[in-house]
């Protein structure tokens, strides 16, 4: 995928600082992917804060995903496009995008991740791994040996997800995980990128 930390937006966790200072503040420090993932904004608002992101990302040579919507993917020429684990069938995302978006999808189970990938998926991102405030509607921590199961069962990538700290990304790796995706971890009015910086060196120490 050519990348192992997995960055997830939130502009309501930057505030006041605006999400695209935020973002570039984590790609200065290295980051190589972001999801931008702001589900309360309608296809023009939506369209409106993707345009200077995805700017930016081509800038660092940094793969853009837009969650869910393909169409403002599509324009703004990001490299793919991130399904819940509700969304339609990846195979029907690739028809409407003529196999040029990356496909990546959210699962919570081991099922989920094989139907995912039977669908042509091209990672998924398994949650939540440990407690985490930001994954409340998804039921208990899944846990490591979970992670483990799912990253031996499929041969997608698999992104660990949900209360993963810096200091957790080798215990992930060691499970299976081919890197992590993080929110809460980095989004953040100060220091994004001082925190970013935290979690990519775990990576470098890790796969050392």
């Amino acid at each position: 995928m050519g990348f192992r930390l997995y960055a997830i937006t939130d502009r309501h966790r930057c505030a006041p600082t605006p999400l695209v200072d935020v973002i570039s503040e984590l790609l200065d420090a290295g980051v190589t992917a972001i999801q931008l993932r702001e589900k309360d904004l309608n296809d023009t608002e939506l369209m409106q804060l993707a345009q200077p992101i995805a700017e930016l990302c081509r800038n660092y040579e940094a793969k853009l995903f837009i969650n869910t919507n393909a169409r403002v993917a599509l324009e703004v020429e990001a490299a793919g496009i991130h399904l819940p684990a509700n969304a339609e069938p990846v195979d029907t995302i690739k028809a409407q995008t003529d196999e040029n978006l990356y496909v990546g999808c959210s699962v919570h189970s081991l099922d989920a991740a094989q139907k995912r990938e039977a669908e042509g998926a091209d990672f998924v991102t398994y949650s939540p791994i440990y407690r985490t405030a930001s994954k409340p509607g998804y039921g208990p921590a899944v846990g490591v040996a979970c992670l483990a199961e799912v990253a031996e069962t499929v041969k997608l990538p698999v992104f660990a997800l949900g209360g993963i700290t810096p200091a957790r990304v080798s215990e992930c790796l060691a499970a299976g995980a081919f890197g992590v995706a993080v929110m809460s971890g980095i989004m953040s009015p100060k220091n994004a990128g001082k925190q970013a910086k935290r979690y990519l060196n775990f990576f470098n120490n890790a796969l050392l």
